[in-house]
C-alpha cells in the first residue's frame, strides 16, 4: 500500500476508534436508575470491588491467587480489596480444609444481595438497549461484541 493510502487508513481507524470510544463511554455510563436503585446505598464500592462481586457471583468461591489472576492484580492488592470488602460484610474468607496455606473467598449474604440486584439492573438496561434493534441486528451486534471481547 502506498504511503498516503496507509496514512489515510491509519487516520480512518483512529477516527473510528474515537467514535467507538465515545459510544462505549455512553453505553457504559450507568443510567440514573441504577444509581438510584443501589441495593445498599450506605455501602460505597470501588470498580474493583464491584468486579470481585461479579467474579464471585459467576464462579462461587475462589482462592485468592485465582482472584488475583482474574482481576488482574497483585496478590497484595487483592488482599487489601478483600480486607475492605470483609469489613463491609460483602465477602467471607476462610482457610482451605485441605491446605491451610490456601485462602478461599466467597460472597457473604450482603454481597450476594448486592450482586443479584446489580445484575438484575444491568440485564434490564441491556434489554432496553437491544429493543430498538431487529433480531438480525442483535445477532450481528452480539457476534461483533463477542469478537471484540475476545481480543481484550
Amino acid at each position: 500500500m502506498a504511503r498516503t493510502e496507509t496514512g489515510k487508513a491509519d487516520s480512518k481507524v483512529k477516527r473510528q476508534a474515537r467514535t467507538l470510544q465515545a459510544c462505549l463511554a455512553k453505553l457504559l455510563e450507568p443510567p440514573m436508575e441504577l444509581l438510584d436503585g443501589h441495593p445498599l446505598p450506605d455501602v460505597e464500592l470501588s470498580p474493583r470491588e464491584i468486579r470481585v462481586l461479579f467474579l464471585l457471583g459467576e464462579r462461587g468461591e475462589m482462592i485468592m491467587t485465582d482472584l488475583a489472576a482474574a482481576l488482574p492484580a497483585p496478590l497484595s492488592t487483592v488482599t487489601r480489596i478483600i480486607d475492605r470488602m470483609e469489613t463491609k460484610e460483602l465477602v467471607q474468607r476462610a482457610r482451605s480444609t485441605e491446605d491451610r496455606r490456601i485462602v478461599v473467598v466467597q460472597q457473604a449474604p450482603k454481597g450476594r444481595l448486592m450482586h443479584d440486584r446489580f445484575l438484575s439492573s444491568q440485564l434490564q438496561v441491556a434489554e432496553r438497549m437491544l429493543e430498538p434493534l431487529s433480531n438480525g441486528e442483535r445477532e450481528i451486534l452480539l457476534e461483533l461484541l463477542g469478537k471484540l471481547s475476545r481480543q481484550i
